[in-house]
């Protein structure tokens, strides 16, 4: 595999391009004055935990992908969104347990979740589009009836 540093520099790049996107979508309805703002925190935040839980959670799950040989494109784009959805969902779970309101626990953080997968899928899409995988050489693949 080639490019593996770059690819856990990219993808959460392609997430926060996706909230600041969808941020400027909304700054647009509110007002253009609203646009800067909206659109840098969204992008800030978004690459920001999109990091940290590249480290903690993408990189293990890389290297228990790559034990299992679980090198495809349609693997790296569902590992992403299985850490972008856990992600999501920790953000309500925190806000709950600082003293946030209790009420609509379950709808936020199910909303959370759904988002959080699909940021999440999109870094695996960057991610997957980055990495190069090698096929196996010649001599490391046993012959049938050895």
């Amino acid at each position: 595999m080639e490019n593996i540093v770059a690819a856990f520099a990219v993808a959460p790049l392609a997430g926060a391009l996706l909230v600041a996107g969808a941020g400027f979508l909304m700054a647009l309805a509110v007002g253009p004055s609203a646009m800067t703002g909206v659109v840098g925190t969204a992008f800030a935040l978004t690459a920001g935990i999109g990091y940290v839980a590249a480290v903690l959670l993408g990189i293990p799950g890389f290297l228990l992908f790559r034990h299992l040989r679980w090198v495809g494109r349609a693997h790296w784009v569902l590992l992403c969104a299985a850490v972008g959805a856990v992600t999501g969902a920790v953000t309500p779970v925190a806000v709950t347990l600082v003293g946030g309101d209790g009420e609509r626990f379950w709808v936020t953080t199910g909303v959370f979740l759904v988002v959080g997968a699909v940021v999440g899928a999109a870094s695996g899409l960057l991610f997957a589009r980055t990495i190069k995988i090698k096929p196996p050489a010649p001599d490391e693949i046993a012959a049938t009836f050895d």
